[in-house]
């Protein structure tokens, strides 16, 4: 019997041609594929208290093999009802993305779930799109596209581990600030621009946004900035410039 796994297993790693029959060895082993790749998923949500974890994962790409595995089975009846019926091939008509498409969009409902808003941040979004990328991983294991089930189901699972302290260094160390910026009215518009970007430049503050408004002599900056360095000093500094008559904060 496990014998009989591995040459299903190995088959459909190296061959993306559709099997012509739905054995009772295939189904088990797309089942069991799905439980496995949707619960490591799984396990990684749940190890981190999100909403969705380790079973709703494993539902998730469970649900979705089972509906391939359907529609499997629908176009191996109809392809042997053809070959039986030639007359009738001509009506017989299938399509195979309809149910996956379905599949799809239902399980963006159930990741909507996930999202919660809380104070003005929004959280789940991952989890989320977990639940989304676990659906369309069922989805191919259900066809018995295990040559792409496989590599997804590990780059999916490479994003969720090890991206993150990369986006804890990159993206969570830094945070977005607003400035309104007064001018005086009797220098160039073009210096006070030059003179505020080597300001930010020096104290390494990256300018995301400028909104100009000339009538009333000011500029509103949205700026990305380390953790370790607060809006109110930047504000103080800045107000020090000759150039500069006030500085507000929106």
């Amino acid at each position: 019997m496990l014998s009989n796994f591995a040459t299903l297993f190995l088959k459909g790693v190296f061959m993306s041609s559709f099997t012509n029959t739905l054995t009772i060895y295939e189904i088990i082993l797309r089942i069991f594929m799905a439980i496995v790749i949707g619960g490591i998923i799984g396990y990684e949500r749940g190890h981190h208290n999100r909403p969705a974890g380790f079973r709703t994962h494993i539902l998730v790409c469970l649900g979705a093999t089972i509906v391939s595995m359907i529609q499997d089975q629908l176009r191996i009846n109809l392809h042997n009802y053809a070959l039986a019926f030639p007359a009738a091939s001509q009506v017989l008509k299938t399509d195979l993305g309809r149910i996956g498409a379905q599949v799809v969009s239902g399980i963006g409902f159930l990741g909507a779930g996930t999202i919660m808003r809380d104070k003005g941040i929004i959280g789940g979004l991952t989890t989320a799109a977990s639940i989304w990328a676990t659906g369309c991983l069922g989805l191919s294991i259900g066809w018995g596209f295990y040559y792409l089930a496989v590599p997804s189901g590990i780059a999916i699972i490479i994003v969720l581990v090890t991206l993150k302290k990369l986006e804890r260094y990159w993206i969570e160390n830094k945070h977005i600030g607003k400035l309104i910026v007064h001018f005086n009215k009797d220098i160039d518009f073009s210096e006070v621009l030059m003179k505020n970007y080597n300001f930010f430049k020096e104290n390494n503050i990256r300018i995301k946004n400028v909104e100009k408004n000339l009538e009333e002599h000011k500029i509103e900056y949205t700026l990305i900035m380390g953790k370790q360095i607060d809006i109110l000093d930047v504000m103080s500094e800045l107000s020090t410039c000759n150039h500069i008559s006030q500085v507000q904060i929106p």
